[in-house]
């Protein structure tokens, strides 16, 4: 084995601890320091509020004998108190995210819930933050569904950067929704048709567990097939349509068991 060997060799092994090893012991790590400085900054922000009434009580005129100096010292502070609340916030939905891909059994989920954070983590991909026009519309009353977390959260990861890459390709807008009936929860995502291979929805509602037909296809495409195949794992209920002429893919999960 030559030198790349060796290294692709011991990297592929040092890839294989991120999630279960590794992401947890650096979050861990993380949090106890950004939890010190986002204490630290809101107590020296209030502190420093506290003193500069103090000051102004005092001495009336001593924004005017003081300058821009003083006016600038109060603006750091604020500004240090207001980024590390939106540098918490990013930890949060990273957090958030890897945590919930370690999660096992069936629980209660709020599908809207669930793709607000989705969206929030896509924003750690830079191409979705400041390249995809978007346009988003979450009911907010959504009823709960039964299943995995972890198997919806991936699921819709893929799908949304998968539509996000088509809508930049087409200069077009990625939309995604929740609505609900009386049976269902209802999710409908653009722009994923160029994605779907032939006979797609004949794989997808086949009784045969494992798909074994597509595999002359694209990586991208499969990979579609095994986001769309979670969801009827959720449920052999799940109804997956798609409107060609909209490009719009709808999944309908019931709610009532």
């Amino acid at each position: 084995m030559n030198e790349k060997d060796l290294y692709a060799h011991l990297e592929r092994r040092f890839v294989d601890t991120f999630l279960d090893e590794l992401i947890p012991g650096i979050f861990h790590n993380f949090a106890n320091p950004l939890n010190g400085i986002m204490g630290r900054s809101k107590l020296m922000q209030r502190r420093l509020d506290d003193f500069v009434k103090k000051m102004e009580t005092s001495y009336p005129n001593i924004e005017n004998e003081m300058g821009m100096d003083y006016k600038k010292l109060i603006s750091d502070i604020h500004s240090i108190s207001s980024e590390s609340e939106k540098f918490f916030d990013m930890f949060r939905i990273a957090t958030g995210k890897f945590y919930t891909l370690g999660t096992e059994g069936a629980e209660q989920i709020n599908l809207s819930s669930l793709i607000e954070t989705e969206l929030a983590f896509a924003d750690f991909y830079m191409d979705y933050k400041h390249n995809t026009k978007k346009k988003i519309h979450l009911d907010v009353e959504i009823p709960y569904i039964t299943g995995m977390t972890a198997c919806y959260s991936v699921a819709l990861w893929f799908l949304i950067r998968q539509a996000t890459k088509n809508v930049r390709e087409l200069d077009g807008t990625f939309n995604i929704m929740t609505t609900h009936d009386n049976q269902s929860v209802i999710v409908a995502i653009s722009h994923i048709g160029k994605s779907l291979v032939s006979g797609w929805h004949d794989i997808l509602f086949s009784l045969h567990d494992e798909p074994t037909s597509f595999f002359n296809y694209s990586e991208d495409q499969k990979n579609l097939i095994y986001a769309l195949l979670l969801f009827r794992k959720g449920s052999d209920r799940v109804e997956i349509t798609h409107d060609s002429d909209m490009d719009l893919l709808t999944i309908r999960i019931p709610y009532h068991q």
